[in-house]
């Protein structure tokens, strides 16, 4: 309450009190204005005739932007001017005094309730433009492009993602035809047809949307959206549902369309090489046969392998394998004519796909095109690779008729080149099919053999020639083959290895022995020495060692030497593995030896390296001493470098006197052969070991 008279604002004070309003009150105009500093009030009841600071003065300090404070004006200055300029002012009322209790309260009232309206509608404003700012900034940061369509299909709206992923600038979408922004108009027709009063269907589907051409790009790529339309329908003037545009919204599926096109790739491709893995080519090889039942036509599949492949991954390790194989593909593919299929169907083993063949030898020729180009050598980084291929040829019809019959013959075709030296070029012929059929028959009997306990094992003594004294036993292993009769291991062996059954069966032979070894003790005979063979494949298994240890600890090893006899070219595939495994072995108080030593690829380096003990000289450079010749330069070599390299010498095959005098007189005094014993089952070799205690 401002009034310069005391009396008057204290009686209308006490009244508004009584009714439950709390007042402040001033005496003057500037008394006014430093209490609206302090605090601002619902409602000023203001007199305009004050000395110093009038009335009006007041209202334009009340009135500041920002400040909601409702006026009512109780004076004796009821001039028409005043009354105007009062009310331009922002005053609520104006009550003459002196007043009547119950106008100034119903004023108060109606002021109070007018304040209260323009807050709420105030804050209603606040809160829609703040709705409508939040829903503006969800629509335009949305990760989806956001639209609306008019009934004319034309565009009324669009998100701010649709503007930049599209590059239009704002407002040039904005009544433009939505069928000229997708790459084929026809494929949404019917969607945008679906647009009928009263439908709520919602429809989705994969379209291309075209880009805002630039100034250097004419045709830019278009973007690759999953698009979802749905009606707008909204209530007409009699209460119907009448249709008012479209809702849509475009996904960017880019990423997912590479990562799509990505997935389809390497389901169809090798990964290493870039080339077309076996379903591929399966696909294109049928494809192929269809077009020359059509044409009359022949095609060819040739079926390329890298021979010794496994040296360059056990010696320069597997990286520079991978290398090698991406050069191979690379210097094979730039030779091909154009429709023809490279494919990399796993390891080092490719195919080739050659449609519209004209005569075979067409692609005999081409296979000897192959085989030279790869003839140059490689290089991988420092080191220089030579590489050679074997490759079997099939030619449809002559060969087969579906792409299982061309691949497996051309398979065949290049395993006979493989089993004949390498490095050749051969065609499938039907008598191929037998050995094929007996490969995989004899992986089948040896599996069988190996479960219903068919191999046995036999001993062949070693004896010192110069006294007759024992050193040991070779463990050699037989099949009685229920079919067949007994198989010496020159008959399977080779199999074996070929299909992997090797590691199996050379773990039988190793349980075996330790089982005749154990029986041998019970009888109190026991054995100085037994050697074993192991394959390459054998050894590097990861458990291998394991399971040596096993058998060791089982069978009660101090009473018992075990010798493990090994090829040479053990040493050429992963030199530094095999040391390292066969050092393992030794630590173990194993015995290693060579066996067939001059028959493979050692060097002096790989021998010095290796924890040998022996060295067996093969039966075949034993076999060429006769009556005819006075020594074996061979032989005497091998003798010699065995001495010089302080290890112990064992000669194989050994079956006449003049044999073994001529390696006595060298200096190789442990022989193993016919003429002192041939290979014994396990009771004759006991009686044997029995008969030398």
């Amino acid at each position: 309450m401002v009034d310069d008279d005391a009396r008057f604002r204290q009686s209308l004070i006490t009244m508004l009190e009584m009714v439950g309003y709390r007042c402040r009150s001033a005496g003057s105009g500037a008394e006014a204005v430093q209490l609206l500093e302090e605090e601002t009030p619902d409602l000023v009841l203001l007199d305009l005739l004050m000395p110093g600071m009038d009335g009006h003065q007041v209202m334009e300090r009340v009135r500041r932007p920002g400040r909601d404070v409702g006026i009512i004006i109780i004076s004796v200055d009821t001039s028409w001017d005043s009354v105007r300029r009062t009310l331009r002012r922002g005053a609520e009322n104006f009550i003459r005094k002196p007043y009547a209790p119950d106008e100034v309260l119903a004023a108060i009232e109606s002021c109070l309730q007018k304040r209260e309206l323009r807050r709420r509608n105030r804050r209603m404003l606040q809160q829609r433009q703040i709705s409508e700012q939040l829903h503006r900034f969800l629509v335009n940061h949305s990760p989806d492009c956001i639209f609306i369509l008019d009934t004319g299909r034309r565009f009324r709206f669009v998100n701010d993602k649709m503007l930049s992923l599209l590059g239009y600038r704002e407002g040039e979408l904005v009544g433009r035809a939505f069928a000229e922004l997708v790459v084929d108009p026809a494929s949404i027709s019917c969607a945008l047809a679906d647009g009928a009063p009263g439908s709520r269907k919602r429809v989705t589907l994969e379209v291309e949307l075209k880009r805002r051409p630039l100034a250097t790009i004419v045709d830019p790529d278009p973007v690759p959206v999953e698009l979802t339309l749905m009606a707008v329908t909204c209530r007409g003037d009699g209460g119907e549902r009448v249709f008012c545009g479209i809702y849509g919204v475009a996904r960017d599926i880019t990423e997912r369309k590479k990562a799509e096109a990505l997935i389809t790739f390497q389901a169809h491709h090798d990964q290493l090489t870039g080339l077309p893995n076996r379903v591929l080519l399966n696909d294109r090889l049928d494809l192929a046969i269809r077009q020359a039942q059509r044409d009359g036509g022949r095609l060819a599949v040739l079926f390329v392998d890298l021979d010794r492949f496994k040296l360059v991954n056990d010696t320069l390790g597997h990286a520079q394998g991978d290398l090698l194989l991406q050069a191979v593909a690379r210097r094979i593919a730039n030779c091909i004519r154009r429709g023809d299929t490279l494919s990399r169907i796993g390891g080092d083993e490719f195919v080739l796909l050659l449609p519209r063949l004209k005569l075979q030898r067409d692609a005999a020729r081409f296979a000897a095109s192959i085989l030279e180009i790869l003839r140059a050598p490689f290089m991988l980084g420092v080191h220089e690779v030579f590489v050679r291929a074997s490759i079997g040829i099939c030619v449809y019809p002559d060969h087969g008729r579906t792409p299982e019959e061309l691949l497996r013959h051309a398979d065949m075709a290049m395993y006979t080149v493989k089993e004949k030296g390498r490095d050749n070029v051969a065609f499938y012929s039907p008598q191929m099919d037998r050995k094929y059929t007996r490969r995989l028959a004899m992986e089948s009997e040896i599996r069988n053999g190996l479960a219903n306990n068919e191999f046995v094992l036999e001993y062949q003594p070693q004896v010192n020639m110069a006294d007759g004294s024992l050193r040991g036993l070779e463990a050699l292993i037989r099949w009685d083959h229920p079919g067949r009769g007994r198989l010496l291991p020159s008959d399977f062996i080779p199999w074996a290895e070929e299909n992997g059954l090797i590691v199996p069966l050379g773990n039988w032979v190793l349980e075996q022995v330790f089982v005749d070894i154990r029986r041998w003790k019970r009888h109190g005979i026991h054995p100085p020495l037994v050697a074993v063979n192991i394959s390459s494949l054998q050894l590097s298994q990861p458990g291998f060692l394991g399971f040596l240890v096993d058998l060791l600890e089982e069978h009660d090893p101090d009473t018992t030497r075990m010798e493990l006899e090994i090829t040479e070219n053990i040493i050429m595939h992963d030199a530094s593995g095999t040391i390292r495994r066969l050092n393992r072995l030794t630590d173990m108080g194993v015995r290693v030896a060579i066996d067939d030593f001059g028959t493979g690829y050692s060097s002096l380096s790989s021998l010095q390296r290796l924890p040998v003990t022996t060295l067996k000289i093969d039966q075949s450079f034993v076999g060429r001493i006769g009556p005819g010749s006075s020594e074996d330069p061979i032989v005497s070599a091998i003798v010699a470098m065995a001495r010089s390299l302080g290890l112990g010498l064992i000669a194989e095959g050994v079956e006449r006197e003049l044999q073994a005098r001529y390696l006595g007189r060298i200096g190789c005094h442990l022989a193993q052969g016919y003429l002192f014993a041939g290979p014994l089952s396990h009771e004759a070799a006991g009686r044997y070991l029995g008969g030398c205690h």
